[in-house]
């Protein structure tokens, strides 16, 4: 093989070569892009029947993304007053999440409705490449405190 068929060959090799290096279409064939959002299961919220004013609630979530990894999740809790609150979940191993939370709203401006009485609660999730979850709302009834009795009865 002489200089000129070595340079023949050699350069369009290295010309496909640098391509590929440099971010070339080829480089990413077969790599899938991550477009399918973290998936939520089985939100759990402690207690579940009756939350009053002042109690600790907890917040647990079952949450997966199986191409680029979960990032953060979240949880945001609407009370019956209307003030809202956004909890970071934290991760506790086989994919469980979860936070507290002291439940704190105005008692004066409650619904006048008693079936609107309740905590709402969504989770959402986000992974690695941007893409957002959310759960269906999770309700838990609210009671307000009762008033003390009067002393001597």
């Amino acid at each position: 093989m002489n200089a000129k068929s070595v340079v023949t060959v050699f350069i369009p090799l290295l010309s496909l070569l640098l391509t590929g290096c440099a971010g070339g279409g080829f480089v990413h064939e077969g790599v899938p892009k991550d477009n399918q959002p973290p998936q939520i299961r089985q939100v759990k919220v402690t207690p579940n029947m009756l939350v009053t004013r002042g109690k600790q609630v907890t917040i647990e979530a079952t949450v997966t993304d199986e191409q680029s990894g979960v990032k953060a999740v979240t949880a945001e809790v609407t009370y019956p007053d209307g003030g809202k609150e956004t909890l970071q979940l934290t991760p506790q191993g086989n994919d469980l999440f979860s936070g507290n939370f002291n439940a704190f709203w105005n008692e004066n401006a409650m619904p006048q409705n008693v079936n609107e009485w309740f905590i709402r609660v969504v989770v959402k999730a986000a992974d690695n490449s941007g893409n957002i979850a959310q759960s269906p709302e999770t309700k838990v009834r609210v009671a307000i405190t009762p008033p003390d009795l009067p002393s001597g009865l």
